[in-house]
């Protein structure tokens, strides 16, 4: 009876062995695809956060059962992803700083591909204007701010400060005084957007050392979050980033 327990066992590790060893005969991905997220009304890129921020939603068609690929977005509103089977997909946005929309019947070819989304942004950043004052050690950004829509109302602004250009909502300082960080729920701001509005956001960077420790480039994004009903998780949106150059 050991005898034949052995056979089993030996029997069970070779077959679990050779079939370990089988060469995977599938292709690999024959595709790749890059393009940009563009404003239909400026012709701007629409930057995002590089962390929970815009992101594909790509369904590629003709199998039984749907799968939704994520492909990340970076934040600059860019996108690449090297590794994609050219097939007909379904793009799908959604979760993201504009208006969600479905792109049907999408095709990509093998090779190298390059397509451009035109989107409605929820929030537009105008004149957007960041600099460092090394009198009184203070950053300051002044801005407008326009609705992509009738049903876009304000959430919050926040000049968003770093070590780094992935500076957004997800990579900052954390630093949240009223003057760099302003809600409608508290009344800060209105949440009713008139576009001839000038903000006016401050960080204090003699009053935050730990933060502002040595003398490099900083980097700062002037970021809104928009109220927008019925389109999922709404994102923030960028005015383009500055990187400053503070001397301690």
């Amino acid at each position: 009876m050991k005898n034949i327990i052995k056979s089993l066992a030996l029997i069970i590790l070779f077959v679990a062995l050779t079939t370990s060893c089988e060469i995977d005969n599938y292709d690999g991905p024959d595709a790749s695809i890059s393009g940009k997220f563009i404003d239909n009304a400026t012709g701007e890129l629409v930057g995002t956060d590089i962390v929970n921020g815009n992101s594909i939603g790509a369904i590629e068609l003709g199998w039984a059962t749907e799968s939704r690929q994520n492909w990340a977005v970076k934040n600059t509103g860019e996108y690449t992803n090297n590794l994609v089977f050219a097939s007909t997909y379904r793009i799908e946005f959604t979760s993201c700083n504009f208006y969600p929309f479905v792109v049907n019947d999408f095709v990509i070819k093998k090779g190298e591909n390059n397509h451009d989304f035109t989107v409605i942004p929820f929030l537009r950043i105008k004149n957007p204007n960041i600099v460092y004052d090394s009198q009184s050690k203070t950053v300051k950004a002044t801005f407008n701010i326009e609705a992509g829509g009738s049903n876009v109302t304000l959430n919050e602004i926040r000049l968003f400060a770093f070590t780094d250009h992935w500076v957004g909502n997800y990579v900052k300082f954390g630093i949240t005084s009223g003057s760099c960080y302003k809600r409608a729920s508290t009344g800060d701001i209105s949440s009713i957007i008139n576009p001839s509005q000038q903000f006016e956001l401050v960080i204090d960077v003699a009053g935050n050392p730990d933060l502002f420790k040595y003398s490099r480039n900083y980097y700062f994004r002037i970021g809104a979050l928009a109220n927008v009903s019925g389109v999922g998780t709404v994102r923030h949106n960028y005015s383009p980033l500055v990187a400053i150059n503070i001397q301690k």
